[in-house]
Formats: structure tokens, C-alpha cells, sequence
């Protein structure tokens, strides 16, 4: 099953949804101390909050109950999707003391250990976005310059997109011709796992999607 599968299942579901994961993952940084984790990633924190962002918006962890917060307009909200709440609590659970950025580039599917997969199963989260866009490579240009994307060249388009500043994502399409369909392809860096479960990334892959 592909690693997409829960993170499809969960798009525009809200986190308060789910409210044992809601209330595991709140009573988890209750009471939590951002000194070490702030250290690690580089985050601003007070006596109330500490900061990140996310696809380059502001959010923020409440410390005293573990709730989670982004920025609207001049105000905060704490009604967050389960994607971008998971993406932001597993970066701060299972970020390592020593991570590394390795610069290489990976397959986002190869990252959770499994050596073989059945072709004949659809990514649920590729899927759709290729058939969206096979023929309309400029419109799709045009949506990922304006999600944030960084051009590069390969492919028939491809970005960049950072996710955390520590963390980008990469996106190539190759439009369809007279032998195959359009293809997507996410890649990673080949250590994303010394901060997020590989599991995170479906998550963060169905978010960047639905910007897109």
C-alpha cells in the first residue's frame, strides 16, 4: 500500500476530527519545553509559544496545553487539517539531536523499506494530479510558481518547494505523449527521516498538492 494512502484518506479533514489522535498528540506536548528541539531546528520561542512555519506559513505550539496554531490574515486559528497538525508535531517527535541534510535526492516512495510494490496500484495522491495536469504543463508552471516553487531544470516541470526550511520537497512532471501517461514524480532527501517518520511524508506531499 502506498505511503500516500492515510495522508488521501485524511485530506480537508480537520485534526480535532480525529479525537483520540488529537488528544494523544496534545497531551504529548503538554507542558513542553522547546529549549532542545529549538536548538536543533533553529525555532524562536517564548514563555508561551514556540514558532515555525510551514510551507512558509506561520505556526505556532502553544506550550502550555500542546495545541497547535497557524496564522490567518492578523489572527491565529487553532482549526488545523490532520496533514499540516501531523506534519508539525512529528517534526518536533522525531527530529534527531545530530540530523542531517544530506543533499541527496530520493524517490519519496523508497523511503519506508519496502522493496516491492504492485504497478498496478494507483498512487491516490499522484494519480489524480497527473491526470489533472497531463496536457497543461504551462498551467502547471504557472500553480507552482505561485505555491512557492523554486524552478528546476529537468523533466517537463519541475520545483522546489520548501516545506521547513530544513525540509524541501521536490516535484517533477513529465507530461503524456503518444507512448505514456502524464508521470509525477516527489523527491526527498534521502535523510528525511533523521526528522519526521516516513509516513510524515505523505502527509506534507498531500498538503503540497492541494497548494498546487
Amino acid at each position: 500500500m502506498s505511503v500516500n494512502y492515510h495522508a488521501f484518506q485524511s485530506r480537508g479533514v480537520l485534526f480535532s476530527d480525529y479525537e483520540v489522535v488529537c488528544k494523544q498528540w496534545r497531551d504529548e506536548f503538554t507542558g513542553y519545553d522547546p529549549v532542545k528541539i529549538a536548538g536543533v531546528l533553529h525555532l524562536e520561542y517564548d514563555a508561551e509559544y514556540l514558532y515555525l512555519t510551514y510551507y512558509r506559513r506561520p505556526y505556532r505550539l502553544r506550550l502550555a496545553d500542546g495545541m497547535l496554531e497557524k496564522q490567518e490574515d492578523e489572527t491565529w486559528t487553532e482549526s488545523l487539517y490532520f496533514n499540516e497538525s501531523m506534519s508539525i508535531y512529528h517534526l518536533l517527535h522525531f527530529t534527531k539531536d545530530l540530523p542531517t541534510v544530506s543533499g541527496k535526492w530520493v524517490p519519496s516512495h523508497t523511503i519506508d523499506g519496502v522493496v516491492s510494490r504492485n504497478p498496478a496500484v494507483k498512487d491516490p495522491l499522484l494519480t489524480p494530479f497527473e491526470q489533472n495536469y497531463a496536457g497543461r504543463v504551462e498551467e502547471l508552471k504557472k500553480a507552482c510558481l505561485e505555491a512557492g516553487g523554486k524552478e528546476f531544470k529537468t523533466g517537463d516541470a519541475a520545483y522546489e518547494f520548501e516545506v521547513f526550511p530544513m525540509l524541501h520537497l521536490r516535484l517533477i512532471f513529465w507530461d503524456r505523449d503518444e507512448d505514456f501517461p502524464a508521470q509525477a514524480q516527489v523527491l526527498v532527501d534521502q535523510c528525511i527521516t533523521d526528522f519526521v517518520h516516513y509516513e510524515t511524508v505523505g502527509c506534507m506531499i498531500a498538503d503540497l498538492l492541494e497548494r498546487i
